[in-house]
């Protein structure tokens, strides 16, 4: 029976206030990771702390506690400082690949259901149990990490465009888009296939299954969820079929495209907050949402929202 305490050496990481720090944005900043579940953890970019030094690459940092984030793990490929609660796995093995700790990484956070909020990992995070080394799928070492280098690369070079939020202007979401809601299915009713089913998720782009139906929306399309998990907004590339807690948004005299229909999601998971399971945000709602746009003379300025984007980390991927 194999434990992390006997691959990983672990200890208590810097535990420092991001709020007594100074954020820098500079290619000498370093990452700070908290208990954050997603971006690796990262929630910010800091100075170097004088007499600090920061935890080294390729370590494993386990939120200890957090309301989303307790029993997550990431490998951290640059050096790094650390918020409150968050334990720092050294392998005791020089030999282990990046490959096997991504796999350790995944096993890891596979056992986060065990906490939260309230129960946190501090004691029991080193008993944790974990598959037999010798049990490691042969796939993990077969996995070619070089074809991920350069991901993180923007589609289009230059200094991030400044969104002037003063010339921003309001918008009624039916002025923008034809509001159609989608149609249920049951799952019996439908074997597996190859069109994307999307429902109320908050994941996977709102995929939960792929039915043997024919597609009933069109892609380049944006599909809004008014159940379920309500607000989730995802921009489906594909011809699909939507169910009956899902609402799509058909672009109204323009062209939808994957960057600009990321920014309005962006802006449309921004109205989360004002529904719940007690008040859904129905479709008369929805055409009736007011959200705001980057404008050039009182019309959506979607050449600005594609460029911003475009500009972003990451954004090379968007067209593949």
């Amino acid at each position: 029976m194999t434990k992390i305490k006997d691959l990983f050496t672990l200890e208590y990481g810097h535990s420092l206030e991001l709020n007594r720090l100074i954020r820098d944005n500079s290619s000498s900043a370093i990452n700070f990771v908290g208990r954050a579940a997603r971006n690796n953890g990262v929630t910010a970019r800091v100075a170097l702390i004088p007499n600090i030094s920061p935890a080294p690459a390729g370590t494993i940092t386990v939120a200890l506690g957090g309301q989303g984030g307790a029993g997550v793990a990431f490998l951290q490929p640059k050096p790094y400082y650390c918020g409150r609660d968050v334990m720092i796995l050294t392998a005791k093995s020089s030999d282990m690949t990046i490959n096997e700790k991504l796999w350790w990484v995944t096993c890891i956070t596979a056992n986060r259901f065990r906490f939260g909020f309230g129960r946190q990992a501090n004691k029991s995070l080193k008993n944790i149990v974990l598959p037999e080394p010798k049990e490691k799928p042969d796939w993990v070492n077969l996995v070619n990490l070089e074809h991920f280098q350069g991901i993180q690369a923007p589609a289009n070079s230059g200094k991030l465009l400044d969104l002037e939020l003063g010339q921003w202007r309001p918008f009624k979401l039916n002025q923008l888009f034809k509001i159609i809601k989608g149609n249920s299915v049951s799952k019996i009713n439908f074997t597996t296939g190859s069109t994307p089913y999307i429902s109320a998720s908050s994941y996977s782009n709102g995929i939960t299954a792929r039915i043997d139906r024919l597609p009933i929306h069109d892609g380049g399309t944006i599909t809004l969820s008014h159940n379920g998990s309500i607000g989730e907004a995802f921009f489906q590339p594909k011809p699909f079929w939507a169910s009956g807690d899902v609402t799509v948004l058909y672009p109204l005299g323009f062209k939808l495209s994957p960057s600009v229909a990321l920014f309005i999601c962006t802006i449309l998971r921004k109205e989360k907050y004002r529904y719940n399971y007690g008040r859904k945000w129905r479709k008369e709602l929805m055409e009736s949402t007011v959200i705001k746009l980057p404008a050039n003379n009182h019309q959506p300025d979607f050449y600005k929202m594609e460029e911003y984007i475009n500009r972003l980390a990451f954004s090379s991927q968007i067209y593949k």
